[in-house]
C-alpha cells in the first residue's frame, strides 16, 4: 500500500500525526509512505520522520522547492486555515515512481480503521476516486466553480480533495497536474477552494464516488455531536475539514479531540 502526505511547514507537525493514526490502526506491515514537502521542513524532520517509521513502514520523502508559493490563495478569512501547501497535492503524480495507485491524505486526517478496502477500490478509466464535499456537494454550491461553463450542470456532484485515491497510469495519461495548474493560472483571482476546484473541473465526470466513511467531514455546522460520535462507529477516515481542528482553539472536548492528543503525544517521542 502506498499513501501520500503533501504539506508545508505549517501542517507539517500535524501530518506527522495523521501518518501516526495511519500505523495506529493500521492492518499490514507493507505500507510505503510518500511525503512531499518543502526542502527545509524535509531537512529538519528526516531524523525523526525516520525514527518514527523504523520497523513501521518505508519512507520516500520528497521535496518540491518553493515554486508552489507563487499560486494563488483564495484571500476570504473564512479560509484562512489554507496554505499554498494544498499544491502540492497536484505535484505527487509527477514525483511518485513505481506504484500504480497512491492514496493520498490530508495533514488534517485521523485513520480509524483498515484501509484496506479503500485500497482495494477499482479504479478501471478514471483517475481519481473521492467523497462528495458534505460542505459544497454540487458545482453551484457557495456562487459556483469559477470557470464551470454551461457544460458543467449546476447539480454535478462535487468531491473533497482531502482523501483521494490515485490512478497514476490514468491521472498523467490525462494530464490532470497540468491542466490544474493551466485553470489555477487562469482563474487565480476568483477562486474558492482552489485545488479542489481545478480538480473537479479537470476530473469532471471522471471519478469515482467513494462512501462517506473514507472522508468523514468533521465538522459543527455539519452535525451536532450526539450523531457526530454515533456515525463515528462506521468512519475510517476523519477529516477536520473547516478552520476548528483539534489543536485549534474553540475545538469542542472529546474523543477527537483526545485522540489527536494522545497521538501527538507518540510523535513528540520521536523527536
Amino acid at each position: 500500500m502506498d499513501i501520500a502526505f503533501a504539506f508545508d511547514e505549517a501542517y507539517a507537525g500535524h501530518a506527522r500525526v495523521a501518518l501516526e493514526s495511519v500505523l495506529d490502526r493500521g492492518e499490514r506491515d507493507d505500507v510505503t509512505f510518500w511525503l512531499l514537502t518543502t526542502d527545509q521542513v524535509a531537512k529538519e524532520q528526516e531524523p525523526s520522520l525516520r525514527r518514527q517509521l523504523a520497523g513501521r513502514g518505508r519512507l520516500h520523502l520528497l521535496t518540491a522547492g518553493d515554486a508552489f508559493r507563487s499560486l494563488p490563495v483564495a484571500e476570504l478569512e473564512a479560509m484562512s486555515w489554507l496554505t499554498p501547501g494544498m499544491y502540492l497535492r497536484l505535484l505527487l503524480p509527477d514525483l511518485v515512481d513505481g506504484p500504480d495507485r497512491l492514496l493520498y491524505l490530508d495533514a488534517d486526517v485521523h485513520v480509524c480503521g483498515d484501509l484496506g478496502p479503500l485500497w482495494q477500490v477499482p479504479l478501471d478509466g478514471v483517475p481519481l476516486a473521492a467523497v462528495r464535499d458534505a460542505f459544497a456537494d454540487r458545482f453551484d454550491a457557495f456562487g459556483g466553480i469559477p470557470g464551470s461553463g454551461p457544460e458543467h450542470p449546476a447539480d454535478a456532484p462535487y468531491f473533497n480533495s482531502g482523501v483521494i485515491l490515485i490512478n497514476l497510469p490514468q491521472w498523467r495519461e490525462l494530464d490532470v497536474t497540468e491542466r490544474c495548474l493551466a485553470y489555477l493560472a487562469e482563474n487565480g483571482d476568483r477562486l474558492r477552494f482552489p485545488d479542489q476546484d481545478a480538480l473537479n473541473l479537470v476530473a469532471y465526470e471522471r471519478w469515482r464516488r467513494l462512501p462517506p466513511r473514507w472522508n468523514h467531514m468533521c465538522s459543527y455546522e455539519l452535525e451536532p455531536m450526539a450523531a457526530s460520535e454515533r456515525a463515528a462507529q462506521d468512519v475510517r477516515i476523519m477529516h477536520f475539514a473547516g478552520p476548528r481542528k483539534p489543536w485549534t482553539e474553540g475545538f469542542r472536548p472529546g474523543f477527537r479531540q483526545q485522540r489527536h492528543r494522545d497521538l501527538a503525544a507518540r510523535v513528540a517521542a520521536f523527536a
